[in-house]
């Protein structure tokens, strides 16, 4: 054998041992990496868009809850002006349409057209539209009571008109009608239409016969007598001077328009459902009875029915966890669970909604793991991709080692040997590695994807760092200390669920008598864009709160401002903002839309809720009024107030921290400063969660009246 086959042989030996050993562990790495991260990131984004549809969940139920209110509101602003109107004289009888005019050629006002939103459904299933009038109201009286034509309350009744008119133009497309009943049997409706049957009382109805049993606000579904559409009936009975009650005034909603469907899919997806569900007994056994929902089917149902007869409740092939569902509605808790809906895999998101009800959204799991599953597989390829590089090129510097063997030459190893050590130091973090082959085979082709990934690396680090500016920013908005009051003992905390929060305290000088101001906010959800809306609120508070107004006013103002920021975004900001007196004997507070504030008298055990007039939120309505509430302070008292993060913490078996705990907590520790209470209460939520990650942002602000400032 010569001496230059033995060299080829010796030199083919030594160069290929190496080479397979490092192309096998490389190869293994890349695909084991590749499959790792695909996994991780996929289980990642999931668990956000989870999350974010559970907040979705919550934010909507929120909302719904706060229109219902403001109907509420509407609903004792009618019954007022019907009491103001039906206690009055009139002189002579206007001129009004009746139930028969709308139907005469002739007589109709002039306003009479069909309108879309106004509908019945025939027993084929089709819409055939009803003609309403928007300028004139509809005027009713049972069988055989003509006599009622001349009846002096017509007048009365028709001073509504206006108000009505003006209420219908702002409520939005969920309200159905507007209308007033006398125990006379003299029955006024709005948008006026003529499809009254004959032999229709209205006082027969149980939106009437509930409202004067009760005397209060009744809510009830029923079927809407002129078009056979489903409705909910808001009714609440009108009194006389006297007490005597004179009728019922009542307000006709579509919930469904209500569910929020069409924000809902262009956030989401079109195939998403939304319900109204409550809990109910059937068969034995509890069951999610559907109150409303986007999209249902409509059908022709006689308005002497009431209700439908068939109910129709929420359904699922996994009973099991239907039922652990069902029991979390009941208990009133939100969150998600994946089960199937109408055999399709599906993601449920819930979260409580008016006395026992519930909010449920639910949309196809493909949607919401159609995103990360793109990316899973996209990492998943690229890794794959990689693998088959490194093999390929692995195979060919193979062919090449040997011929470069046979030949003496061992530079042709010289690239591998660089992407090598580019890879380690990449590995020990050095991304400033860049690779510069220029040999146009798989080897710089392998480069390039090595040094395509240090730009992505980059890219990360650099929003991780963002992050962390923002969250420097949010800390800096929320004050550094307590400020020092003669006669009070405050102290403060706001922690964010995320990098940064939508929770938000300050406190201020009162301008009129230099008392202390107190505020404490919660903007809907959390993260980046709850921050910035926090941001905005806490510029507009900053302004108002050096003004010399009424404090009310000034809330009022920071209300319309902040409307305007919003616009239709859906966000709300909820607040309590408490004015102390300079002598610490009184408290004036506005409570929009927050959870009250509570006062412990640690002396006799005693609490007592703030809770004043119930307002809404900031940023829904730009026209809403606020007012304010006074209460005493005395010496030893001590003043919480907090966000819903602290008493609605979990820990590892879904249990509630709850407000019972919380109580129990600061009576116990009252002898102790302000800033050791708010310890205590933040290490008791910290230990009680364990494990479990902070799903919501905890502030809460304590005071302590240690002293009253008042001159003897």
């Amino acid at each position: 054998m010569s001496i230059r086959t033995k060299l080829f042989f010796l030199l083919l030996v030594f160069s290929l041992i190496p080479l397979l050993v490092v192309a096998s562990i490389s190869r293994q790495g890349i695909l084991s990496l590749g499959q790792t991260q695909s996994e991780t990131l996929r289980s990642g984004m999931i668990n956000i868009l989870q999350g974010e549809m559970r907040q979705s969940a919550k934010d909507s139920a929120k909302l719904v809850q706060q229109q219902a209110v403001s109907l509420e509101f509407a609903l004792k602003a009618i019954v007022s002006d019907a009491e103001d109107v039906l206690n009055d004289p009139v002189n002579g009888l206007p001129k009004v349409y009746f139930a028969d005019d709308f139907k005469t050629a002739g007589k109709q006002p002039p306003d009479l057209a069909p309108s879309d939103q106004y509908f019945s459904i025939d027993d084929s299933g089709e819409r055939k539209s009803s003609s309403i009038s928007l300028e004139e109201p509809v005027f009713f009286y049972p069988k055989d009571k003509q006599y009622m034509k001349k009846d002096q309350n017509i007048a009365r009744l028709n001073l509504l008109k206006p108000e009505f008119k003006s209420f219908f133009s702002e409520a939005g497309t969920g309200l159905h009608r507007i209308h007033v009943t006398l125990t006379s049997g003299l029955h006024m409706e709005y948008p006026g239409h003529g499809n009254y049957p004959r032999d229709y009382d209205p006082r027969k109805r149980k939106w009437f016969t509930n409202a004067i049993s009760t005397s209060r606000i009744v809510w009830e579904r029923f079927i809407d007598v002129s078009t056979g559409q489903q409705v909910y009936t808001l009714s609440m009975p009108i009194r006389g001077r006297g007490g005597k009650i004179l009728g019922v005034a009542a307000i006709d909603i579509q919930l469904v328009q209500l569910l929020r469907k069409d924000e809902l899919s262009s956030q989401w997806s079109s195939a998403i459902q939304a319900f109204v569900v409550g809990p109910v007994v059937s068969n034995g056994k509890n069951e999610l009875r559907i109150w409303a929902e986007s999209g249902h089917e409509e059908k022709s149902i006689s308005w002497r029915a009431q209700l439908p007869s068939d109910l129709k409740f929420l359904q699922s092939s996994n009973a099991e966890k239907l039922a652990i569902t069902t029991q979390d509605i009941i208990a009133k808790k939100s969150g998600v669970v994946r089960m199937p809906h109408n055999g399709i895999d599906s993601v449920w998101a819930y979260a409580p909604f008016r006395d026992q009800g519930s909010y449920v959204l639910i949309v196809p799991e493909k949607v919401i793991t159609e995103i990360p599953d793109a990316a899973a597989e996209r990492t998943l390829d690229l890794s794959q991709n990689l693998y088959i590089a490194v093999g390929t090129a692995a195979f060919i510097i193979l062919l090449t080692v040997a011929l470069v063997a046979y030949l003496g030459s061992k530079a042709i190893i010289a690239p591998l040997i660089l992407m090598t050590d580019a890879a380690k130091r990449i590995a020990g973090g050095d991304l400033s590695t860049h690779v510069e082959v220029g040999t146009n085979d798989e080897r710089q082709t392998l480069a390039e994807a090595f040094n395509s990934m240090i730009p992505k690396l980059q890219d990360h680090l650099r929003i991780t760092k963002s992050m962390e500016l923002a969250q420097e920013v949010h800390n800096n908005l929320l004050p550094e200390i307590s400020p020092k009051v003669a006669g009070l003992d405050i102290s403060g905390i706001s922690i964010s669920c995320d990098e940064t929060g939508g929770d938000y305290f300050d406190y201020y000088k009162v301008p009129s008598d230099g008392g202390t101001g107190i505020l404490l906010g919660d903007v809907t959800g959390h993260g980046v864009s709850a921050a910035l809306l926090m941001a905005t609120g806490r510029a507009h508070l900053k302004h108002a709160s050096g003004h010399k107004l009424p404090l009310a006013a000034r809330i009022a103002e920071v209300n319309r401002l902040l409307c305007n920021d919003i616009g239709n975004t859906g966000r709300f900001m909820t607040l309590f903002c408490m004015e102390i007196s300079s002598d610490n004997s009184t408290a004036t507070y506005v409570r929009a839309g927050h959870d009250p504030a509570t006062v412990y008298t640690p002396a006799t055990g005693e609490t007592r809720e703030l809770v004043g007039d119930a307002m809404l939120a900031l940023g829904i309505f730009d026209a809403s009024d606020y007012a304010e509430s006074i209460t005493p302070l005395a010496e030893g008292e001590i003043v919480f107030i907090g966000t819903d993060g602290i008493w609605e913490a979990r820990n590892s078996d879904n249990e509630m921290f709850g407000r019972k705990k919380l109580d129990a907590l600061i009576l116990e520790n009252a002898a102790l400063p302000a800033s050791e209470i708010q310890n205590k209460i933040i290490n008791a939520v910290q230990e009680f969660q364990g494990e479990m990650e902070q799903e919501d942002d905890i502030t809460l602000v304590i005071i302590k009246v240690n002293k009253l400032n008042c001159e003897s």
